[in-house]
Order: structure tokens, then sequence, then C-alpha cells
């Protein structure tokens, strides 16, 4: 099936199975039908009702894992989140872009990593082609336009490393 084609049924099928359905307990129903068109997703993950899918065949969730509500998931290219990720509400995934050298304005895309346990606050945007490394944080409308590597907290735009990550002993 071609890709216009299948968008196109997709967002039918969102309109009507999906998005309706924005209670908590209808969360394992929403993961039915992101997997019915090919999203892999771990078990415990929660996908906000709110949420936008682009493509869910490029998507892939680990286990414990949060797309929260409003969040914008542009996923020409695929899109890996790791295991207990948080991508909060109205965070921006993008894998797309346009060549503004080509006089035909292409299209292209590159995958965007999310490793485990890194949080992606309120209103972010990540930018095609970034890797978010482990237990890395993204601060609130921050704009990340290069990798965030592991244990690294970033905020900004464009969005710049601002210390470390430290786990407090409790």
């Amino acid at each position: 099936m071609g890709n216009k084609l299948k968008r196109l049924v997709w967002n039918v099928c969102c309109t009507i199975f999906f998005r309706p359905f924005n209670l908590p307990f209808f969360n394992k129903w929403r993961i039915f039908i992101l997997k019915l068109f090919g999203a892999k997703i771990g078990s415990g993950s929660i996908v906000y009702a709110t949420s936008k899918i682009w493509a869910p065949w490029n998507l892939e969730i680990g286990c414990r894992t949060c797309i929260g509500p409003y969040t914008i998931i542009y996923n020409p290219g695929k899109i890996k989140l790791g295991n207990k990720v948080a991508i909060s509400q109205y965070a921006y995934l993008c894998t797309a872009t346009h060549d503004y050298t080509s006089p035909h304005h292409t299209l292209y895309w590159k995958d965007i990593v999310v490793d485990d346990y890194a949080w992606v606050a309120a209103r972010a945007f990540i930018c095609p082609g970034i890797h978010i490394g482990e237990r890395a944080i993204i601060g609130a409308c921050s704009v990340q336009t290069k990798n965030a590597e592991p244990w690294g907290i970033y905020a900004g735009n464009p969005a710049k490393f601002i210390k470390k990550r430290i786990i407090k002993d409790e």
C-alpha cells in the first residue's frame, strides 16, 4: 500500500477508533490500534488520545514509556523511544524537513532516537536526526538541534548543555 493511502486509512481510523477514547482505561485499546498500524510498543506504555502520530508504522516505543497529551509525533522517518521515556505534553518530535538548497524544496527525513529514562519536557521541539542519550533531560520549550549526551540537562533555543543530571540519594 502506498504511503499516501496508508496515511489516509490511518487518519480515518485514528479519528474514529483512537481519538474519541480519551479516558485512561482505553489506553490498551489505543495501543492495540497503533500496533494494528505497525507500531512496536512495549508493555506498560501509555499513549494519550490527544497525541498526533503521523505514521505509526515508523514508531517504536519501549516498555513503560509515556507519550503525553497533545504531543506531535511527526515521523516520516523512524522514531525510537527507549524504556521509561517521558514525552511531556505539547512536545514535538519532528523527523522531517526540507532541503532549502533544492529548487524543488525536497522533503527529507532523519530518524530520532531517545534512549532509556530520558525526559523531553513540555513544549520541547526535537529536530530531525537527534539522538537523546540515556537519562538526559530536554527542558521545557527547548529546541534540541544537536544530540544530547547521556545524563545531560539541556535548555533554551537552541538548547544548550546546562549541567550533568545527578540523582540524589534519599
